[in-house]
């Protein structure tokens, strides 16, 4: 073991309490217009509503304190399957929030998490949690608008200023959770430029046209197809199957490319 200075007080020093926070994205299909419509994916994330002070009632990201027998991502885990039932998930560090006053309970430093995961491969406790789709404007002022299945939206406004977002009006959304998401969907938007992220978001078969409209989904816009399609080439390959059940031509179906394939 080493040694300890002289006269060291740990007690000396302040120390915050923390917390973690975790940002699960997905994308759904919603239903289709009619039998000839593709049905289109929505970018959503995972979210719940607080049964305790602060913010009572107010939605947030599933998340808690850590204790001293616990690393951090321990925690993390052990707090989105308290909070949705979800479990096993791969986490990867998104940020670290520490302004001033975030938490009115005290100095709380909060460690933010993020996930991909397919749709069919997650079982949420909906007693708990829920999903909310995500639609995104970005005009004059950011906007981004989560929607529950039951039809309750929370609107949330930003502004861009080079790589901050600042936060006009959180939307209702509980601490500063508003900030962590709109974080989480721009690392996501960044990660695009290699597609692995979005292969987590979809069965091992897929259409191309489901690839394509789960990069929009994720972007906010529309993709001129045969750049995307020219684009995307190199990290798909045909299985020979096609698609059934569908109302329409049946599309083939592609599946990722094996990594060392692709390099």
């Amino acid at each position: 073991m080493y040694d300890l200075p002289e006269n060291y007080d740990i007690n000396k020093y302040d120390r915050p309490s923390v917390a973690v926070d975790i940002v699960v994205f997905t994308a759904r299909k919603s239903p289709c217009e009619s039998y000839r419509h593709l049905s289109k994916p929505m970018l959503s994330v995972l979210m719940t509503v607080r049964t305790e002070p602060p913010f009572k009632g107010m939605l947030s990201l599933p998340g808690g304190f850590t204790v001293r027998t616990e690393t951090i991502e321990q925690t993390a885990q052990r707090k989105l399957l308290e909070k949705t039932g979800v479990s096993g998930l791969p986490l990867s560090l998104l940020c670290n929030s520490s302004a001033l006053g975030r938490d009115p309970r005290g100095w709380i430093i909060s460690c933010g998490y993020s996930t991909l995961v397919e749709f069919s491969k997650v079982k949420i406790s909906e007693e708990t949690a829920g999903w909310y789709d995500i639609s995104l404007d970005y005009c004059e002022t950011g906007k981004l608008t989560l929607t529950s299945d039951s039809g309750a939206v929370h609107t949330m406004m930003f502004r861009q200023t080079g790589e901050k977002n600042e936060i006009i009006d959180n939307g209702g959304i509980a601490f500063d959770h508003a900030q962590i998401i709109i974080k989480g969907v721009a690392a996501l938007q960044n990660s695009l430029k290699d597609p692995d992220s979005v292969f987590r978001l979809l069965p091992t078969e897929f259409t191309l046209s489901d690839l394509q409209m789960t990069y929009e989904a994720i972007l906010g816009r529309q993709l001129l197809t045969p750049n995307f399609r020219r684009k995307i080439a190199p990290y798909v390959e045909e299985t020979g199957r096609s698609e059934t059940g569908a109302g329409h031509r049946p599309s083939k179906l592609y599946r990722a490319k094996k990594r060392d394939e692709n390099f």
